[in-house]
């Protein structure tokens, strides 16, 4: 199963993405949250320790390729998404794994 969550700044999601996260994975479910807010906090909303959330790596630009075909163009994974969840998961609060995938790196780039 694949949830997203999204709509306006300010509105709750990931108050309500943190909290479904730990819930599935409380009833059994392997659960993979993805932050791609470029402000990123769902670490702290999942209620990861400072030391969890200070190892946390952004995953890179780079192991994402716009491939076209024809006239479609697909995104793409340039490595296996099993070993990039391995070098760039976390492991949080009742076994939810979170990978942070954006940031602003500096002003003007988010």
């Amino acid at each position: 199963m694949k949830i997203a969550v999204a709509g306006k700044g300010g509105s709750g999601k990931t108050t309500i993405s943190a909290t479904l996260a730990r819930i599935l994975a409380r009833r059994g479910s392997h659960v993979m949250a993805v932050d791609g807010d470029p402000n990123p906090n769902l670490s702290v909303a999942l209620g990861m320790s400072r030391e969890q959330r200070e190892s946390l790596m952004r995953v890179p630009k780079d192991i994402m390729e716009i491939k076209e075909e024809g006239d479609t163009r697909r995104l793409v994974m340039t490595r296996p998404v099993e070993e990039v969840t391995s070098e760039y998961a976390v492991e949080g609060p009742d076994g939810v794994s979170l990978m942070v995938m954006t940031g602003v790196d500096h002003a003007g780039a988010g």
